[in-house]
């Protein structure tokens, strides 16, 4: 009998806790933007009843109720966020022998939606066995750009249409086996010209830089452009950004600031990407540009800034 007055007891106060709720919650009603921890337990009903109605002894006796009921019944927990880390790990390894890791802080609080899209590309394994296809300096400054799928020395296919109608797939071994490419050095034989001809132009699936992309990633272009930081690379319109990106070894900011979303900074391995030898290159496809929306001077740097040596990416993964 006593278990009974008890299941019979928890029954009246939860029912009590929630009669007020039909006008806390009709359309007339303001609920708070975010329902407080207390929602998490049986009572919740009637605290969030109290704190979206206007005070009076009635909802203050709801409010009371609750905690009453709460705690008689059992506690339910909210689930989890989740919370993936916002720490990165890249390790490189190129043909001229740098090999080490680089570690970056992503900065969710800056970019979250650039952060989301950047961590997307991570987990489905897209930079894996990618390589830096431009290594540019221009008056003392240097910057990094990766994160085109097409260099990767295995086959990749975009599965956009292009204009004939068709996916578009690099044959891979874009350096082939000896990780270098023919110069005035050195000779290599076991390369793929075509390949490397549509490097610039590799992106995840539905992507392409003109205004045809199926992807498309809000503009926050807030944070600057320091020393160490990345930033995705970003064409014509300012939502055009694919996976590719830049790293900055110098401050881009007179160039970049308020045109590009900085998404993470540098904390380890800087040094490692310092000695990529912006010398010993030869021409890309197109000259370097850091488009913008104002009407300032959009600033070009030279095309030759392919790398003669590999500068491999071997895997990106979150920690």
């Amino acid at each position: 009998d006593g278990e009974y007055l008890l299941g019979a007891m928890r029954r009246f106060l939860f029912a009590a806790a929630l009669l007020g709720c039909a006008e806390a919650f009709s359309p007339s009603a303001s609920l708070p933007l975010r329902a407080p921890r207390a929602a998490a337990v049986s009572g919740a009903a009637a605290a969030v009843c109290a704190e979206a109605a206007p005070p009076s002894r009635r909802n203050l006796l709801q409010g009371a109720l609750g905690i009453a009921a709460g705690a008689v019944l059992p506690s339910v927990p909210l689930p989890a966020a989740a919370e993936g880390g916002n720490t990165v790990v890249m390790e490189i390894d190129t043909a001229d022998g740098i090999k080490g890791t680089v570690e970056i802080e992503l900065m969710p609080d800056v970019a979250p939606k650039t952060v989301a899209q950047f961590k997307s590309y991570v987990e489905s394994g897209l930079y894996d066995g990618t390589a830096f296809h431009r290594v540019n300096e221009f008056a003392k400054k240097k910057v990094l750009v990766g994160g085109d799928p097409y260099t990767k020395e295995d086959k990749f296919c975009n599965d956009i249409d292009t204009w004939k109608g068709a996916k578009t797939c690099s044959n891979g071994q874009g350096y082939g086996p000896d990780g270098w490419l023919a110069n005035g050095k050195r000779g290599s034989t076991d390369d793929d010209k075509s390949t490397r001809n549509l490097w610039d132009k590799g992106g995840p699936a539905g992507w392409r830089r003109d205004g045809l992309s199926q992807v498309k990633l809000d503009p926050e272009f807030t944070a600057k452009h320091e020393r160490g930081t990345i930033c995705f690379r970003r064409f014509r319109k300012p939502e055009s950004a694919g996976s590719q990106f830049i790293i900055n070894l110098a401050d881009m900011s007179k160039e970049m600031d308020g045109n590009s979303a900085v998404f993470g900074k540098i904390t380890k391995g800087i040094e490692l990407l310092d000695r990529m030898n912006s010398k010993m290159v030869l021409k890309s496809s197109t000259a370097l540009d850091f488009p913008r929306d104002d009407d300032k001077f959009v600033t070009t740097w030279s095309a030759w800034d392919r790398p003669v040596a590999r500068q491999g990416i071997s895997s990106i993964k979150i920690i």
